[in-house]
């Protein structure tokens, strides 16, 4: 049975902080990376492929099949780093039965109606009251960009949006 070591929101999914941090700091061997766009867009999808390091597997799920695939195997017998683009994605999985005990929120980009509530890590109102709810079923929802800084947990990140 698969464990997950990891799991995290980063919109840029695989980049230079996931492979050079966190990879290594979770100690996970395969990244599984849930978003229902990329798990269609096989040319896209190979380019995050490639930019794992040697050794490391990649595996890119629609939210319903990774549902079904943990139910059945969980992603086999390696330590897992899962990666979320989204909030939405991640409240999505949770709905349908994925096991999200902890919940790093590592890198969701600006724009418009987006406060920026630590340094890489912007939230409009709906990514905050999706996290809230999410943080209700009981995951631990904390704010975390990099291993050698701190984490903000995420009530103190949501009260800079007030």
């Amino acid at each position: 049975m698969g464990k997950i070591k990891l799991i995290r929101a980063d919109f840029r999914l695989i980049h230079g902080q996931v492979i050079t941090k966190w990879l290594k700091e979770s100690g996970a061997k395969k990244i599984v990376i849930i978003n229902n766009e990329l798990a269609k867009d096989s040319f896209l999808g190979n380019i995050y492929v490639m930019a794992a390091p040697p050794g490391i597997k990649v595996e890119i799920k629609t939210i319903e099949d990774a549902v079904k695939q943990w139910e059945e195997d969980a992603f086999g017998q390696e330590e897992l780093l899962i990666l979320f683009k989204a909030v939405k994605d991640i409240y999505q999985a949770q709905l349908l039965g994925f096991p999200i005990e902890e919940l790093q929120i590592g890198g969701l980009g600006g724009g418009p109606g987006r406060v920026n509530v630590l340094n890489q890590i912007s939230l409009d109102k709906e990514d905050a009251e999706l996290l809230r709810e999410i943080q209700t079923k009981g995951t631990h929802v904390y704010l975390h960009v990099l291993p050698t800084e701190p984490k903000v947990e995420l009530d103190a990140a949501l009260n800079k949006m007030k």
